[in-house]
């Protein structure tokens, strides 16, 4: 999935900084997701170890930002549908959670306070430092890679 998102944005000649950026967070913690999951999980529940519930909710924290990030990644750029898309995101995510503790699987409060934790962290990764560190290159008309180059050398007017 991941390639197919990366070819079909590089296609699209909408895989700038901002998109590369937003992709690598997401397919990092997908692979972050599943590794912990996969192996450091059942080590610590064989070994019955108390990790502060860490091995229980990784999948949501690690999982609820790679779910934002490669949503944000397939996305056109705009900040309006952005903020929008990321908190249906949160929205739908919470629902999950809560309506899965009603349809018979047991509802776990740290499943939901990693949720929204790491939806908050997600917010003030992207739209606090992502979006400010790349905003000369998105509000530039033209080719990101002179746009990048403009602003790496100090050409751009501002």
């Amino acid at each position: 999935m991941a390639w197919g998102v990366r070819r079909y944005k590089r296609k699209q000649d909408d895989f700038g900084a901002l998109k590369r950026s937003s992709f690598y967070i997401g397919v990092s913690a997908f692979f972050i997701t599943e590794m912990v999951r996969s192996f450091y999980r059942p080590f610590i529940y064989t070994h019955d170890i108390y990790d502060f519930h860490f091995a229980d909710t990784i999948g949501n924290s690690a999982g609820t930002v790679a779910a934002i990030f490669m949503i944000l990644t397939m996305t056109h750029t705009g900040i309006t549908k952005e903020r929008n898309l990321f908190f249906l995101v949160f929205l739908g995510l919470i629902v999950y959670e809560i309506v899965g503790g009603v349809g018979g699987n047991p509802f776990d409060v740290w499943d939901l306070a990693a949720t929204i934790i790491f939806s908050l962290l997600s917010a003030i990764v992207y739209f606090g430092i992502l979006k400010p560190k790349f905003k000369d290159i998105i509000e530039t008309k033209g080719s990101p890679t002179l746009a990048a180059t403009d602003v790496i050398n100090g050409q751009r007017e501002k």
